[in-house]
């Protein structure tokens, strides 16, 4: 039986700079279809829900979806009406494309014929940070304890017992919108002039400052749609924090890194200032057992948020006893370190 791979995808990020991940994967895919291994069909978005989708004659399709980074951009990271980054309205705008996109690829080929690698269903679960944290947690796989707040007296409850939390977007990527609070008081990389959040407009190094009418900044936050979780006292390494992603494929890991940023850092991002270890250091410090253990839990977290293809962000606590799921992640960015589209290829066509 023949079967068809309908990849859907934006060429760039933004004007200037390319989706590594999509233009990869394109490239080998039209490679291998020459040799006449599967139909192949590439579009965008906008193609798609114009009612561009092209014909196609094979009885099962596998759709492959990349970031929508035109819609993004356009339509969901801006900012009128008082729009704070990863806000609900970032959350639910990106459930309504997801949804409508589905709805047209069925109405085109018929849902009997398709499969997904992700499924829309999966990336918006994964996308929100409250709905796939909770879902770990009924999995009993460990993540960072997420909090019940409402105000800011119950955060300030929980810092009187010695509780230090993270503040963050529900619908959020790559370290932007993140806001650290202890006894110390509230540190976060966005702006807050003139009683707003401002949310900064480009899209990396979101520098932490120290925010002064925390009361009426946290309040804000909680307004949006934020969640608030418990901060992990990470492991250290020769004066880095470190955390790992883990690929899985298919419930398969094939490919881990540690990234690291200096001790008095609150995220790892690369975004942001953390970067890639790509001597693999920290790797190789680790206790026996303990990176066998990082691919199983990664796994865990795989299956459980129903992703076939996915970045699993994982940390260890201080006295590397504990690992905790920070997230999932349905779109990880292409590694120069690894061919990680040449290696999802290969699986699928399996």
């Amino acid at each position: 039986m023949k079967k068809a791979l309908l990849v859907i995808g934006d060429k760039k990020t933004n004007r200037r700079r390319i989706n590594h991940s999509f233009v990869k994967f394109v490239k080998y895919a039209r490679k291998l279809k020459e040799s006449r291994v599967f139909e192949l069909k590439v579009i965008n978005y906008a193609q798609l829900l114009s009612g561009s989708a092209p014909a196609i004659e094979a009885a099962e399709i596998l759709v492959v979806f990349f970031f929508p980074y035109k819609y993004w951009n356009s339509n969901i990271e801006i900012y009128p009406d008082a729009r704070i980054y990863g806000d609900k309205k970032f959350g639910r705008e990106f459930k309504i494309f997801f949804r409508k996109v589905q709805r047209t690829i069925d109405r085109y080929y018929g849902p009997s014929r398709i499969k997904y690698l992700n499924s829309p269903k999966a990336i918006c679960l994964d996308r929100d940070k409250r709905a796939s944290k909770d879902l770990l947690q009924r999995r009993k796989i460990p993540a960072p304890r997420l909090l019940k707040v409402c105000s800011f007296d119950d955060i300030q409850k929980l810092i009187n017992k010695g509780l230090s939390l993270y503040i963050k977007p529900g619908f959020g990527a790559l370290g932007k919108g993140i806001t650290y609070v202890d006894r110390q008081g509230v540190i976060s990389n966005f702006l807050f002039r003139k009683s707003k959040v401002v949310s900064r407009i480009h899209k990396s190094k979101w520098k932490f400052a120290r925010i002064k009418e925390k009361e009426r900044f946290l309040s804000k936050l909680l307004k949006k749609g934020f969640i608030c979780e418990e901060a992990i006292e990470s492991a250290v390494f020769r004066g880095r924090r470190f955390d790992f992603r883990i690929y899985v494929i298919f419930g398969n890991v094939v490919y881990l890194y540690a990234k690291s940023s200096p001790a008095e850092f609150y995220v790892t991002n690369w975004s942001q200032g953390g970067r890639i270890d790509k001597k693999k250091k920290i790797l190789n410090a680790l206790p026996e057992g303990k990176i066998d253990f990082l691919k199983k839990l990664a796994k865990r977290a795989a299956r459980a948020l129903g992703l076939n293809f996915t970045g699993i962000d994982i940390i260890f606590s201080k006295d590397l006893k504990s690992a905790y799921v920070l997230e999932g992640n349905a779109f990880p960015g292409y590694e120069k370190g690894f061919d990680l589209m040449k290696c999802l290829l290969d699986f699928l066509l399996k």
